[in-house]
């Protein structure tokens, strides 16, 4: 009877046990070898160091972010804390994460996790670039 729930009925008439999405990963592949401007991603030429940031849409910032892969063009990231996903609209931003200048915004987005997605993965593609919000249930 929880619209949080992955297994939600509206039509229930009695709760029963619920079961959540929680994010475990978050892969990244496809990132391009130069930023949008055609440049170098760091000031030494190295690759992207690659950063998620996301949450629920409603928020003015994000909840949530992951480590970080330094000189990437593709990784595996984890959540750097337990997060439940809601049956709402999400944002995703994923970022250069610099030390000294700005984080430079790679992709942006919006998904509903709870909406999309199965067997454990929420694929998204933006501009070649693809995210898979791996997830557990429980």
């Amino acid at each position: 009877m929880d619209r949080n729930a992955d297994n939600y009925d509206p039509d229930a008439k009695k709760s029963a046990t619920c079961i959540y999405r929680y994010a475990a990963s978050i892969d990244i592949s496809n990132v391009p070898t130069t930023n949008a401007s055609g440049g170098q991603w760091d000031a030494d030429g190295s690759a992207a160091d690659l950063k998620v940031n996301f949450g629920k849409n409603s928020n003015s910032g994000y909840e949530f972010t992951t480590n970080t892969s330094d000189n990437s063009l593709s990784a595996s990231l984890a959540p750097a804390s337990n997060v439940q996903f809601t049956n709402e609209e999400w944002k995703y931003q994923l970022v250069d994460d610099d030390l000294i200048t700005n984080n430079e915004v790679i992709a942006s987005g919006t998904f509903n996790p709870l909406a999309q997605g199965g067997s454990n993965v929420i694929s998204l593609n933006n501009g070649g670039i693809t995210l898979k919000f791996k997830y557990t249930t429980r």
